[in-house]
């Protein structure tokens, strides 16, 4: 059984009211299928389909024309079998910020329920009556509810079969070409669009009038309507592409006849700023563009912090050019594109004179803001020009003051927008004045400068602060000034801002050119040009804009602003599609022009245009960003994985990290390119990082390694190995971290902690070695010098003891036969205390010349016995690799044999002939 308030459920939550509309819903009930007639019917008349699900569905009507339907239905229904019930109740259409569409019935309708007969059955709710006109033809006549309906003075709808029931709906739709008539492209150009748009007319068989370039169309019903915006969407849309000569831009609106004459007189009733709309995307109020129903998307024009109202200006396109889900979903607030002329000379609003504009005020620029724009999410830039069309409304001029005052990303929005226009903007004045050369980029360099003592600087700082009343006073002041400085250009520049602010154009133009005459730095007789070409734009004097400003860039060419406001103009002039494939180079070269397109006020003509022509760059760079998501936080693991001891570099680096994992969350274009320009930047440094700690690891066991070595040699000779005990276990245990190390791969994570946690050990089991070494060494060196002594001592004592047991016995023999009998006859006979005296002789000299000898030798037989055990031990590990060396080898060359020996045997298996050995 239907029940409404399933319907209710599936509508979705409307947590801000944006418009609102009081008409009547419909509550439709059948069995088994719907009758086709009846949607068909309801659109015709002006029904707003709502929901549907299963065997019931909700449409909303605007206007009376609900009865006409329903009597149009009623009188079908008596030649033709239909199979409907139909409620008709009082209820209010809500419409979200983001569109979203909503339902405010009375709360006794929304518990109903219904089981559908068979046939057409209609109830008309008492509070949906009181509003009736007396539509001939139609009559009430008294009807019980049925089960499950709300207990109320229902009534049936009776139709008289012989009325019309025309529907009253009808609109005009206009066109109007963009370009000056006089201009010779637009005479080549609009007379083949007219060609096309006459026969789309007759075509429908629209009534139409032409006057003064002017298109105006007469469409008789909603069915018309559909028809004919989507044939001329379609046809600009294919034309562009395949036939540009034959396509000229076009302004279009469609409004309600409401009692309007279809003459040569309706263009001027319409009541709109011609040269302030968009081409290609026709106007029309949001009570239309929902009527148009599936096939046609709707687009915001601007926020508005008033009650918007559903005869609201509004967009239209054709679903498949894809303008509802392709385009950058920006809003721009009312108050900053709404207003008279053509808009401030220094920020572009229309809200406001120069005079009284709020950068008058503001601090100078650094230079900063964009990058901080870029840290901030698309839905954060809406939500600020909702505030900021809020507090607008509530306060007015005095709002841009708070704003700017306060914190937050409404002032940084609001401090971008200014920063679109600062080169015309007195707070950037000095940077101007005290520019060199011709390079741009250097412009916020420059202040290091010193001002000279022209009274110019003294007026700049008292212009902003003049009032419009005291301009002529102040103008009078600086006439005296130029008497007396007349070669000063400041003060030429200063008087033309004067006129600006006067409201004087020819006089502030006149002063910028004689200022720019004076100048002799090219960059600041550029920037004189630039003023009065800006000066020109905002008189509405695009072409001769243009060209200033190309004439400029040709001599400061780093200066993209000029490119910028090239295409601006193009854009107020209605002829954005030319501007955009300029636009998307220039985006490219400096990624911050996608933000100012966002937001600046001064792109309203051609913003649905620019944002759906650049929303492809936001997908690529929205797709790109999100694929290296994974991949930051694969680096962000590396990171705590590989580096988790504190240290300057590994600090950089977190931060780094941590500013791109934030990038990575944020929705804006910039911060897409910033993500995957830093990503490969900082993976590469952590690379590198990486490497350059495994190879200092590398190192640190080397040394290791080396060191361990030195133990090992000055430790090889020791005569009393038992006492090595402990020592032999520490030096084990250092010997087998080490070897693990050299075998192991430094550059798996794991390993790398693992060996980095070792090296503490490692160090720890070398200091106890080499403290341990020191008694060894003492040790050693004691007993190899007591050895050494020993020998040299007894060879020289037995030697001396030869000499002297052979010596004395010899004398006494034969001293006389060798001339020695004087010493034959002083030894006497007391020849064996002689000889007791020389052995005490000699063993003292030998003693005494072993231990001058071994002190001598002593170091350079330790460092041969250490040497020799160094190359006993080399040459053992050389023959031991040799034999791994040979052994591997020989694997290597069995595993090939048996290779090819399962290759012969699966040759001959197949052949039949198997091998049995």
């Amino acid at each position: 059984m239907p029940l409404i308030a399933d319907l209710l459920t599936r509508l979705p939550t409307t947590k801000e009211v944006r418009m609102s509309s009081n008409g009547h819903a419909l509550w439709i009930c059948w069995q088994e299928d719907l009758d086709p007639v009846i949607p068909q019917t309801l659109q015709n008349y002006g029904g707003m389909f709502i929901v549907a699900d299963r065997n019931q569905s909700l449409w909303f009507f605007f206007s009376i024309d609900v009865f006409l339907a329903l009597a149009r239905l009623a009188v079908w229904a008596k030649f033709n079998e239909i199979d409907a019930n139909i409620e008709l109740f009082p209820a209010k259409l809500l419409l979200g910020v983001k569109r979203e569409v909503n339902l405010e019935l009375d709360t006794l309708l929304t518990h109903q329920e219904i089981l559908p007969n068979q046939g057409l059955e209609l109830w008309i709710h008492p509070k949906a009556r009181e509003i009736d006109h007396n539509i001939p033809g139609i009559t009430f006549t008294k009807k019980m509810a049925k089960q499950g309906m709300t207990n109320t003075q229902w009534a049936d709808l009776v139709a008289d079969v012989r009325m019309p029931y025309s529907s009253s709906q009808g609109w005009y739709a206009l066109l109007r070409p963009l370009g000056n008539p006089l201009d010779r492209q637009f005479q080549e150009g609009w007379p083949e669009m007219f060609k096309a748009l006459e026969n789309l007319l007759q075509k429908n068989k629209l009534k139409f009038l032409l006057q003064d370039n002017f298109v105006m169309a007469s469409v008789d019903n909603l069915r018309l309507l559909r028809t004919w915006l989507r044939e001329m969407l379609a046809y600009c849309t294919t034309i562009k592409t395949e036939n540009p000569a034959h396509y000229w831009p076009c302004v279009s609106v469609v409004i309600d006849r409401k009692g309007l004459n279809f003459n040569h007189e309706l263009r001027t009733k319409v009541g709109l700023q011609w040269d302030n709309l968009m081409s290609d995307f026709p106007y029309m109020s949001y009570r239309n563009a929902y009527l148009l129903g599936e096939g046609f998307s709707i687009q915001d024009i601007r926020f508005s912090g008033n009650q918007t109202s559903m005869d609201s200006w509004c967009n239209v396109a054709l679903d498949e050019e894809g303008f509802s889900s392709h385009s950058v979903p920006v809003i721009m607030a009312g108050h900053l594109i709404t207003g008279q002329g053509n808009g401030c000379f220094y920020c572009g609003m229309r809200s406001h004179g120069s005079h009284e504009c709020p950068s008058l005020t503001m601090p100078p620029s650094t230079g900063d803001v964009w990058w901080e724009l870029a840290g901030q999410n698309l839905e954060t830039i809406n939500e600020s020009f909702r505030t900021i069309e809020h507090v607008l409304t509530e306060k007015g001029l005095e709002g841009f003051q708070d704003l700017l005052a306060s914190a937050g990303p409404v002032s940084l929005l609001l401090r971008a927008i200014f920063e679109i226009n600062n080169a015309t903007q007195l707070r950037m004045i000095p940077r101007y004045w005290l520019a060199r050369g011709r390079d741009y980029d250097k412009i916020l360099d420059d202040n290091s400068l010193q001002r000279d003592d022209s009274p110019a600087w003294d007026y700049l700082e008292t212009l902003s602060k003049t009032s419009l009343e005291n301009l002529s006073l102040f103008e009078k002041e600086i006439h005296t000034a130029i008497t007396r400085n007349p070669r000063d250009p400041r003060l030429r520049t200063l008087l033309g801002f004067v006129g600006v602010n006067k409201n004087d154009p020819l006089r502030a133009s006149t002063s910028f050119k004689e200022g720019g005459a004076l100048t002799p730095a090219p960059l600041q007789q550029a920037w004189n040009e630039f003023l009065q070409a800006r000066l020109a734009e905002v008189q509405g004097r695009y072409p001769e804009a243009v060209d200033q400003y190309a004439q400029i860039l040709r001599v400061i060419p780093l200066w993209r602003d000029l490119e910028y406001r090239q295409l601006v103009c193009k854009v107020k002039m209605g002829f954005a599609e030319q501007a955009l494939d300029k636009l998307t180079k220039l985006i490219q070269d400096d990624p911050n022009y996608f933000n100012r397109c966002l937001i600046d006020p001064e792109l309203e003509r051609g913003q649905l245009l620019i944002l759906t022509h650049i929303h492809p760059l936001w997908v690529e760079a929205e797709k790109a960003a999100e694929e290296e998501k994974s991949t930051i936080v694969r680096l962000a693991d590396e990171l705590e994985h590989w580096f988790k001891e504190k240290h300057p570099m590994t600090t950089r680096m977190r931060q780094d990290m941590a500013e791109l994992q934030h990038l990575s969350g944020i929705k804006n274009y910039v911060a897409f390119l910033a993500v995957t320009q830093k990503r490969p930047l900082l993976e590469k440094n952590i690379t590198e990082n990486i490497q350059k700690k495994v190879e200092e690891l590398q190192e640190r066991f080397k040394h290791y390694l080396s060191a361990l070595q030195s133990i090992r040699d000055e430790a090889s000779w020791f005569p009393f190995p038992k006492v090595l005990r402990e020592f032999s276990r520490e030096f084990n245990e250092c010997a087998g971290i080490i070897n693990w190390a050299f075998a192991s791969n430094f550059k798996e994570v794991g390993t790398f902690q693992r060996a980095l946690e070792s090296t503490s050990q490692v160090n720890t089991l070398l200091r106890d070695l080499k403290k341990r070494l020191k008694f060894l060494r003492m040790v050693r060196d004691a007993t190899l010098f007591l050895l050494t002594l020993s020998k040299s001592f007894f060879w020289l004592e037995l030697g001396g003891l030869v000499l002297c047991f052979l010596g004395i016995p010899t004398i006494i023999l034969y001293g006389d036969k060798i001339s020695l009998g004087w010493l034959k006859q002083m030894l006497g006979s007391q020849q064996w205390e002689v000889q007791k005296v020389l052995v005490g002789i000699v063993s003292v000299l030998a003693l005494g010349v072993a231990a001058l000898r071994t002190t001598v030798v002593f170091e350079k037989r330790r460092d041969k016995l250490i040497e020799d055990a160094r190359n006993q031990r080399e040459s053992l590990q050389k023959i031991r690799l040799e034999r791994i060396k040979r052994q591997r080898i020989l694997e290597a060359e069995a595993l090939i044999k048996g290779k090819k020996k399962d290759e012969e045997n699966k040759r001959r298996l197949q052949s039949g002939k198997w091998d049995n050995t």
